[in-house]
């Protein structure tokens, strides 16, 4: 099988098209799964650990011991795994697009994983799940990557609970707009270099500060949750804005 390759996709065109987005992030995982948490942890500073175990703190109490927990964009399995300790008696799911992420962390499963948690090749905007069957949803740095996070935000509410817990870490665009400028190209620099230099293909981090762009502000994602039928609970910006951490509950 010829290796994945980001050479024939334009960046912007498949930005701007949600049809054909998926694509391009799909191929772009599949590339970076290898070296993708030591570029997490050297990219963010080393800051990536602790976003997520601030994240994690919030729900601790929030969620019972025997629940289900659905990890979306669940990568090499650093939440799943989390939640899986939180869950001592429940099951955790974790599904994410990229088949290359999906072994990568079925191996960190098979060598000494968390044993309630298991991991699949999925789509967050069709979740092959039955309605109000989770107590707990994770997200680390997906919702931005869909075609559509708000149809996707609406499907993760399908499939959770009256009073389930929504918790979600992502990359935000800033609303400063000097702030933004400087933010988006230092990433857009600093990302162009390294995957230039590790893949050889600038655009597979290159990427991280388009899509930003195209993004939305944290103040407007928690808007977009509140229309999916969830109650925001807590809201840490990181990075003035550049990146928040967002706990939720489904009404009703």
């Amino acid at each position: 099988m010829p290796e994945p390759t980001l050479r024939h996709m334009d960046l912007e065109e498949h930005l701007n098209d949600p049809a054909r987005k998926q694509q391009y992030v799909t191929t772009m995982f599949d590339i970076i799964a290898p070296k993708y948490d030591w570029f997490t942890r050297i990219y963010s500073f080393g800051m990536d650990q602790p976003w997520k175990k601030e994240l994690l703190s919030h729900v601790a109490d929030k969620v019972p011991a025997d629940g289900s927990a659905l990890d979306l964009a669940s990568g090499t399995g650093d939440i799943a795994f989390a939640v899986g300790t939180l869950l001592t008696r429940g099951k955790v799911l974790g599904i994410d697009v990229s088949p290359e992420m999906v072994k990568i962390a079925q191996s960190r499963q098979q060598k000494g994983g968390v044993p309630n948690v298991r991991f699949q090749v999925g789509d967050m905007m069709k979740l092959d799940l039955p309605d109000a069957s989770m107590d707990v949803v994770s997200i680390g740095y997906g919702l931005r990557n869909v075609p559509d996070f708000r149809g996707a935000l609406r499907e993760i509410a399908r499939v959770m609970k009256p009073g389930a817990i929504l918790a979600n870490l992502d990359f935000a665009r800033p609303r400063n707009f000097l702030w933004r400028f400087t933010y988006l190209t230092y990433l857009s620099i600093t990302g162009n270099f390294v995957g230039w230099w590790i893949h050889g293909e600038a655009a597979v981090y290159g990427y991280i500060s388009r899509s930003i762009a195209k993004f939305v502000s944290w103040q407007d994602l928690a808007k977009a949750m509140e229309e999916a039928g969830l109650e925001v609970l807590a809201t840490r910006p990181k990075l003035l804005g550049g990146v928040c951490l967002h706990v939720a509950r489904k009404k009703g």
